[in-house]
């Protein structure tokens, strides 16, 4: 897994305003909104309330939202055009509110397995955080899930009787292969 940056940046018409996939955003729009399949396909059909509350619960700063709702509720632009143009960076914002990094591979391997409910996974995140990481309520809230889900792997890595699973060995093998060939290239121009 690699960090990245999950703040999704939009200029709206001279504004910028930034997006962060909080896990308090996730369940707020988990509850409005349904299962992450509902939510990304409402985004797809260019559904105008759920912008709206990607925006008032994505959006951090109060000017910021204040900007971000004025622009989609009163921009001279036509609605369908003003939508249009924030559909796939919001599509992308809602990759990440579910923990998926869209640049990422899928995983084959965790492809199948009995359906849990977003709003419980969200629950066990936030469990986790403050409960094994001792992480303040507000802290796991202003969190997003890939931070927690990240923090809950290397966690696990440090539990007696660990045992790596078949992709983590397939990816530390294919870092120490690029190591070498790094290294090797290191010691070609000297």
């Amino acid at each position: 897994m690699r960090l990245l940056d999950e703040t999704t940046t939009l200029k709206l018409d001279g504004t910028t305003v930034r997006l962060r996939p909080t896990l308090r955003c996730a369940l707020k729009i988990s509850e409005i909104h349904g299962e992450p399949v509902d939510f990304c396909g409402k985004i797809l059909k260019n559904n105008v309330t759920l912008i709206g509350d990607l925006f008032a619960h994505g959006i951090e700063d109060d000017d910021e939202r204040r900007d971000a709702l004025a622009w989609l509720s009163y921009s001279p632009q036509p609605l369908r055009k003003r939508v249009e143009h924030v559909a796939l960076d919001l599509y992308v914002f809602a990759l990440h509110l579910t923990g998926i990094d869209p640049d990422e591979k899928p995983n084959a391997s965790n492809a199948s397995g009995p359906s849990v409910k977003f709003n419980r996974t969200l629950g066990e995140l936030f469990g986790f955080a403050t409960g094994v990481l001792h992480w303040s309520p507000e802290s796991a809230w202003n969190a997003t899930p890939r931070e927690i889900s990240h923090a809950l792997q290397v966690w696990r890595r440090t539990q007696p009787g660990y045992e790596p699973t078949d992709d983590e060995r397939a990816e530390e093998a294919l870092s120490a292969t690029f190591d070498r060939v790094g290294l090797q290239a290191l010691k070609n121009l000297a």
